[in-house]
């Protein structure tokens, strides 16, 4: 199996899990964990428990053995110490599994004597055609087979795939992304990368028709020019963000100590991800903007952006934010401003320019009508609304209720605008105000709106997507 068929790795008909407890309430850790995802996300095919003791646990006879299973299993997972992963790998080999994930750490990232047993149990696997993933990372989440290292993933599919070497950073992407809307082809964890490795991943996602678009988390890698390739590959006919750690001398000594992997200089990969034309990102909250971004923005004609939102101080940053990023924030002409305050009166505190400014204004008259002038108005390419929710007491029903409002004219004008609209829900302070947000981003991804977090995201995000799509049109790539 190469790094083209691998298939097999995320679309299982069986799947063994290594290292369960006995003890039901021992479902955060482990392979009980695991069996409790396997389940909760819909995989439909056999779940074979192991643990030498037997059992049972909900509702799944527990063996004692690999061996002992009667079927065939396609796909293993292991949590159990690394003493027993040598032993465990021959029993795969004898019972022709397709491909064993370990979530087992204590190889290569513990010194030589790891780095030897995870050379022993990848040359194993080899000569018997079984694929590795890991060891010491999460594994493989593929909502269209059911495949998922955590319980609570999203059950749907979508269009974004994840390289991820971190498996911590991979369980938050896979939340966060899911509260923001972002809906996921294939995850994969992969730790050691001592078989499988991120140009394995770049290789298969390239040409895999579920995934149009790719995030990676990368420490470091192990061959250089394979990986260049592989990721020219992706890059070249689909949009690629990378997101490198270990970027400082400390930061390169704890991706040793993380993965074992070789971090490499951070000029020289800023140099080879522009070669290669992929996105680089420099936090985990910019790898979900872009993600964000490619998954609900449309593409602007332009560059030119039409801001608005409530506060004077907040408006002033929104429109540093825009223009820092590389994107404008041209005046309006004093017809629009006629226009405008036609719509608003002069209300204290409300600017009637670019950004906008609505003061108390926005309570009164809602944003339908703002809105609509400036879909209308040819000076300006997309509009940015921002809801900082910091600005009011904590939200009281009138509030919510307000804002409700607002976010739902936003909504309205987007299904009707000719040009994009972008939501930013920012400053939240109270309790309350994060359960809006969290409501009001569901609301705005269902309604097919970008949101993000802050202004700052929110500009980098679009100066990046339009930039993407201003080399791909230099090359004469569609």
């Amino acid at each position: 199996m190469n790094s083209s068929d691998l298939e097999e790795v995320f679309n299982p008909r069986s799947v063994a899990v290594v290292g369960v407890s006995t003890q039901k309430q021992r479902t955060q850790v482990g392979g009980t964990n695991y069996v409790r995802s396997l389940l909760n996300n819909g995989f439909q095919g056999n779940i074979y428990p192991v643990n030498p003791k037997g059992g049972e646990i909900w509702g799944l006879k527990i063996y004692r053995g690999i061996r002992a299973i009667p079927g065939s299993v396609d796909y293993v997972i292991s949590s159990i110490p690394v003493t027993g992963a040598l032993e465990l790998v021959k029993d795969c080999a004898a019972k022709g599994v397709k491909a064993i994930h370990f979530f087992t750490s204590g190889f290569s990232e513990f010194g030589e004597e790891g780095e030897e047993l995870e050379r022993e149990i990848c040359a194993i696997a080899k000569e018997s055609g079984m694929r590795v993933i890991g060891p010491n990372c999460m594994g493989v989440y593929c909502p269209k087979s059911g495949l998922s290292f955590i319980p609570d993933s999203a059950r749907e599919s979508g269009r974004v795939g994840l390289i991820c070497q971190s498996g911590g950073n991979a369980i938050y992407l896979v939340r966060e992304g899911g509260l923001r809307g972002i809906r996921f082809s294939k995850v994969v964890s992969y730790g050691n990368a001592g078989d499988l490795s991120e140009s394995d991943l770049f290789e298969y996602m390239a040409s895999d028709p579920d995934t149009g678009v790719i995030l990676a988390y990368i420490e470091g890698t192990k061959d250089g020019q394979r990986f260049k390739r592989a990721l020219r590959k992706a890059a070249d006919c689909k949009p690629v963000v990378v997101l490198k750690a270990g970027v400082t001398d400390s930061g390169a000594r704890a991706v040793s100590s993380h993965t074992g992997a070789l971090a490499g200089s951070d000029r020289v990969w800023d140099g080879f991800l522009q070669q290669v034309g992929a996105i680089r990102v420099s936090s985990l909250e910019e790898l979900l903007d872009m993600a964000v971004t490619f998954s609900y923005l449309p593409l602007p004609s332009g560059r030119r952006v039409g801001a608005l939102g409530i506060g004077g101080g907040v408006t002033v940053l929104a429109s540093d934010a825009c223009v820092s990023a590389g994107l404008k924030v041209p005046r309006f002409p004093r017809e629009i401003g006629e226009k405008l305050g036609s719509l608003l009166g002069n209300e204290a505190g409300t600017i009637l320019n670019n950004p906008l400014d609505l003061s108390a204004e926005a309570w009164k008259v809602g944003y339908s009508d703002i809105l609509k002038l400036l879909d209308g108005y040819d000076g300006t390419d997309l509009s940015i609304i921002h809801f900082s929710l910091g600005l009011i007491s904590p939200p009281a029903q009138q509030h919510t209720e307000t804002w409700g409002s607002l976010a739902r004219d936003v909504i309205e004008s987007h299904q009707v605008s000719a040009k994009p609209v972008v939501a930013v829900i920012q400053m939240s302070v109270y309790d309350g105000h994060h359960q809006w947000m969290l409501e009001a981003q569901k609301k705005f991804y269902e309604a097919g709106i970008a949101a993000y977090h802050s202004m700052d995201g929110a500009a980098r995000a679009i100066d990046r997507f339009m930039r993407y799509h201003e080399l791909r049109a230099s090359r004469g790539q569609v």
